[in-house]
């Protein structure tokens, strides 16, 4: 795209170049001019390191309607049944549609080659080279939409959602050094979760939830918050990110084990290491707590042959680290994953702003409940796409009038204390989100960790430059609401676990959601 102006138009901006970002894009094409805008590199986002697949029903011993009660059932019976039926419902469709694009996924036999995960009553997650399901379906879903005439522009941070009369009518980005404003009739959140909230996490370095900050401030609303799910089985290198062991390794036999050797999951749930992540994760810490020593994936009983050829990434990855996966054991422990909450949602994505739309992790359409089920994370992505863009589509663009205004953009111009403090937030704010807010949570962890956090809360008055800082800034004003909600739910539900859960308490509680209206009141009753 000519950047050459420092303004231009086209029809729909989408922000994010993941799954549902691209899918939602490539069903758009047809309808106008459209733009994605990535953070990073095309490839940099969560879609790009996906190893376990996208769950659908396809085998004679399956149907939509099992995949939509495991789906409830992992949710903790909290999700949103509507959505959940549309998600199993579409997701043979949106399959096939992949596999026309020229996806091949993994056959045995002339079949599809189903695999187990944990919390699913059959076998129904497909996949992809593997455990490089996520990698091929960002390359093929790029080469569609580029035949398609998408245009993409890499490296672009966005800043603000410009608003008309309440209307989202584009965004402002920064690409290097200069500013942009790009207005458009829709513009699509695909940004995915808030990973980096927490110290240890599999998620990109980009993952902000600065889709999440930019929705609120533009007058969206968020909700339940307070779910986030730690996958169980994280492999922390000497160097560099942690690496995930996808939960396929454990549906296809592997077992966890302490440090003594003893397999453990059985006493924790009856599916053993299928069980729900949430169990599994907490299980992993109960071990590691009681035997003092940590915890590990044994996979060498499926053998070598199996090993290598089922599980080519996990494999290569953990040899470059000095793991041989075929006859070693492979250390593990729970890292935060996947936000169940997001920016509420209708059933097309539609947000409180009209001309706003989101999908994907950012979004909460109500399929996940309280807890996700494996796998399906992908197919929402591709589900809820197809849905957005149908809607998005129709639109109808913000008639000529009223007065631009950047959401957001009414900040006090950063003092150069307030820039120093900003910069040194993110290590802190991570330690504490992932120690007092993390996978266990007690009220007085929680309220301690919203007095920390509301010491910081000054900073959300400034308008920062530079993009770190506004990502700082984004981290700040999701972990105060995070933390906010999960302080509200005194009772355990799904994810979000309280050690000090009330017996007995009322737990009818429904959606914890907040509005930008509400962020001056929202923290008293602990101050």
């Amino acid at each position: 795209m000519d950047l050459s102006g420092e303004e231009a138009r086209v029809d729909f901006v989408i922000v994010g170049s993941g799954i549902a970002g691209l899918y939602t894009a490539i069903r758009l094409a047809g309808h106008g001019r459209v733009l994605v805008l990535s953070k990073q590199e095309l490839i940099a986002g969560n879609t790009w390191f996906a190893q376990g697949g996208i769950a659908a029903a396809f085998s004679a011993e399956d149907s939509p309607e099992l995949h939509l009660e495991d789906t409830w059932k992992a949710g903790s019976r909290f999700g949103d049944r509507e959505a959940i039926s549309i998600l199993v419902q579409e997701a043979p469709l949106r399959i096939r549609d992949l596999q026309e694009m020229g996806v091949q996924f993994d056959c045995r036999n002339g079949s599809l080659d189903l695999g187990q995960e944990g919390a699913h009553s059959r076998k129904r997650i497909l996949h992809i080279g593997g455990d490089a399901t996520g990698r091929e379906l960002v390359e093929a879903l790029l080469r569609k939409a580029r035949s398609l005439g998408v245009q993409f522009i890499e490296n672009a941070f966005v800043t603000r959602l410009v608003t008309r009369d309440g209307c989202c009518c584009g965004v402002c980005f920064q690409k290097g050094r200069r500013c942009f404003l790009l207005t458009s009739r829709v513009v699509i959140l695909a940004t995915g979760g808030c990973g980096q909230l927490f110290k240890y996490t599999t998620n990109s370095p980009a993952v902000t939830g600065d889709g999440l900050a930019l929705a609120f401030r533009a007058g969206a609303v968020l909700r339940d918050l307070e779910f986030f799910q730690f996958h169980p089985t994280v492999f922390f290198p000497p160097q560099g990110r942690p690496f995930l062991i996808s939960e396929a390794v454990r549906g296809e036999g592997a077992r966890l084990v302490n440090c003594r050797g003893e397999a453990f999951m059985k006493d924790y749930h009856p599916r053993g290491e299928l069980g729900p992540r949430d169990v599994v994760s907490r299980a992993i810490v109960s071990e590691q707590r009681r035997t003092g020593g940590p915890v590990f994936l044994d996979l060498r009983h499926l053998g070598a042959d199996f090993i290598q050829g089922r599980f080519p990434t996990i494999y290569r990855r953990c040899r470059e680290w000095g793991v041989d996966i075929t006859r070693e054991l492979i250390p593990v422990s729970p890292a935060a994953h996947y936000l169940i909450g997001g920016i509420q949602v209708d059933l097309e994505g539609r947000t409180a702003v009209p001309n706003l739309f989101a999908v994907g992790e950012t979004a909460s359409t109500g399929v996940h409940g309280a807890n996700r089920l494996a796998s399906n994370s992908l197919l929402e992505g591709l589900v809820f796409g197809h849905r957005v863009a149908a809607a998005a589509a129709q639109a109808e663009p913000q008639a000529a009038g009223g007065a631009d205004r950047d959401s957001g953009g009414e900040g006090l111009p950063a003092t150069t204390e307030a820039e120093r403090e900003c910069a040194r937030l993110r290590e802190p704010l991570q330690a504490l989100m992932w120690e007092k807010v993390g996978l266990v949570r007690r009220e007085e962890g929680l309220a301690e960790a919203l007095r920390r956090l509301e010491g910081w809360r000054p900073l959300l008055e400034y308008e920062f430059l530079v993009p770190e800082l506004q990502e700082n800034r984004n981290m700040l004003l999701i972990a105060l609401l995070m933390t906010r909600a999960a302080l509200w739910r005194r009772q355990s539900k799904g994810c979000h676990y309280r050690e000090d859960s009330v017996p007995g308490e009322d737990l009818s509680r429904g959606h914890i959601s907040f509005a930008k209206e509400d962020l001056q009141g929202i923290f008293k009753e602990y101050f």
